[in-house]
């Protein structure tokens, strides 16, 4: 008996210490009600504290997401935005690395790499921040790119691929226009109507942005297996992916080459040719190209039979804290605010998906603020499930998914190979690229 009390006044001793060291470790504290809260509450100061984010929002956009929605909720922490004109290698050497990054999910290694990544596991179960708020599939994506059990950043926000579509071209040839849930056999049929030309104007019926066709590919294609260091790109899956976009070139007249392929966003918007094109949210250039004559719609990204009604993978907005910060506990809790129901709302309003699981928050509220889309399918936004992550997410990914998209473009641009040897060579690359980066 003696042994278990000296014990248990041993750790009442060593949790209050700590939590002294706590209290003067710079980071302030707050009022404790005994050890054991001492021991599990998270410590937030109630002095002014300033936290940087490193990102590439507009001034207007940072207000409205981020500055707005901490202020409200902790009224003593201020944001402000380093701006991504600078390189993250150029801060790090300058010792001015931020307290915060905001950008892209598949980014997280990147940081991972630059050794800025702090995991947020012990955060999260500090703050008790609820994660089953989250979309299962979004929260799913931020945990297997991260790695190892870890949770490297907490999702924002999300970003839809959508198509968009040109309402005059439809109308002059009489050409019903697409609907929400469409396949990618039915956008094809019309593609091959709407390829044409009129007297002296040649329109084409189809283009996409392909690096979300591939690098958030709507099969959840895996391009590395970690496993081996391995390229897995010489497949059926992959086949299946290369050749469903590749007919859309083939169709006479809406061929591509060297020179216009990946052009089809200044072909919807500025030359009004092109009927139907695949990209994100574009909304900061529709409304110069309304005004120059755009008469445009939107409509859910077509799926593949298999995968009905599901869009790309998730690759939105992710918030990290840095492993260099001095304000870790008042980051988190600034980040926790930005994932708060009225922020979320906010999100959703200005033309991004929220990633509460929530669906009533992305069906009342998404695009509300974007006017451009108020006569428009701004609901089509949030029809389709993102798909889910690949099996494997590794390091090596991003170069891998350069290597495959260039492959594509190689094959649809020259014509020169069979589809089974753009694959195997686009495997070949891959796997030179990993074996130049392990070395």
């Amino acid at each position: 008996m003696v042994v278990i009390k000296k014990s248990r006044s041993l750790a009442l001793s060593a949790v209050l210490l700590a939590a002294v060291l706590q209290g003067c470790s710079g980071e302030g504290s707050l009022q404790q009600d005994g050890a054991d809260k001492a021991k599990n509450s998270p410590v937030v100061t109630s002095e002014p504290v300033h936290l940087t984010m490193y990102g590439s929002m507009s001034d207007e956009l940072f207000q409205k997401l981020v500055a707005e929605p901490v202020k409200m909720k902790y009224p003593n922490i201020t944001m402000s935005q380093i701006k991504n004109e600078k390189k993250i290698e150029e801060l790090i050497t300058a010792g001015e690395v931020p307290d915060m990054i905001n950008d892209t999910i598949a980014s997280i290694i990147k940081y991972e790499e630059l050794g800025l990544t702090e995991d947020l596991n012990p955060y999260v179960k500090q703050f008790n921040m609820d994660l089953n708020r989250i979309d299962p599939i979004v929260l799913d994506t931020v945990r297997k790119t991260s790695g190892d059990g870890k949770l490297l950043g907490i999702p924002i926000s999300g970003n839809v691929v959508m198509m968009y579509y040109n309402k005059d071209i439809f109308d002059r040839f009489a050409v019903p226009y697409p609907k929400d849930g469409m396949t990618w056999d039915e956008v094809y049929d019309l593609a091959r109507q709407l390829t044409r030309s009129d007297g002296a104007v040649k329109y084409r019926g189809f283009d996409f942005q392909d690096s979300f066709q591939f690098a958030a590919n709507q099969l959840s294609l895996s391009v590395v297996d970690p496993r081996t260091n391995k390229a897995i790109v010489n497949n059926d899956g992959w086949k299946k992916l290369f050749e469903n976009y590749a007919r859309f070139f083939r169709i006479p007249g809406n061929e591509v080459d060297t020179a216009t392929y990946g052009k089809g966003l200044n072909q919807f918007l500025k030359d009004r040719t092109l009927a139907m094109y695949v990209t994100s949210s574009i909304f900061s250039r529709l409304p110069d190209a309304v005004k120059e004559g755009l008469n445009f719609d939107v409509v859910t990204l077509p799926s593949f039979a298999e995968a009905p009604n599901t869009t790309t993978q998730v690759d939105g907005g992710v918030r990290m804290i840095t492993s260099t910060s001095k304000h870790k506990n008042e980051a988190f809790a600034a980040l926790s605010a930005m994932l708060s129901e009225d922020a979320q709302k906010q999100i959703a309003s200005l033309g991004n998906t929220s990633v509460l699981k929530d669906s009533k928050i992305n069906e009342e509220f998404f695009g509300k603020s974007q006017e451009i889309l108020q006569t428009r399918n701004r609901l089509g936004f949030v029809k389709n499930k993102p798909a889910k992550p690949p099996e494997f997410i590794t390091k090596y990914d991003a170069a891998a998914y350069g290597i495959v998209r260039s492959q594509f473009k190689k094959w649809v641009t020259t014509g020169q190979s069979d589809i089974n040897s753009i694959l195997r060579e686009a495997e070949e690359l891959v796997n030179k690229s990993i074996a130049d980066a392990r070395k």
